[in-house]
């Protein structure tokens, strides 16, 4: 087993406990308020939900991208800052990203080791490298 996959083994383990967190972190900031409501006043409110909560995840990838192009911040990595504008974007992605899964019932860190071995094993979609 490569050194890389025992790594994303490893954070595959912690992310249970962490799509809990952000899916209680959600609630206790009253993230998502009426999203009971709509899912239960229609048939397709639960999918209604999880899309809404998708469209979130990408508002967030944008606002990021946003700071990146903005040509104002420093995108040297030693000039990264835990309360920059960047380092804050990337934070509410992995919230968001923890919390909608945790939503959807999915077990991210095994679909992680997955995905990470599957990669390993020469597998890329659309076989296209950046």
């Amino acid at each position: 087993m490569s050194e890389a996959l025992r790594h994303i083994e490893a954070l595959a383990a912690l992310l249970p406990d962490a799509q809990r967190s952000a899916h209680a972190y959600a609630r206790e900031i009253d993230l998502f308020s009426g999203a009971g409501a709509l899912e239960q006043a229609h048939e397709s409110g639960r999918a209604y939900v999880a899309a809404t909560r998708m469209a979130l995840l990408q508002s967030e990838v944008s606002e990021a991208l946003q700071e990146i192009r903005s040509r104002s911040l420093d995108l040297d990595p030693g000039a990264r800052r835990p309360d920059d504008a960047l380092s804050r974007e990337l934070a509410d992605i992995l919230i968001r990203t923890l919390e909608l899964s945790e939503y959807l019932g999915v077990d991210l860190g095994a679909a992680l080791v997955a995905k990470t071995a599957e990669t390993l094993s020469g597998y890329r979609h659309g076989n296209v490298r950046f």
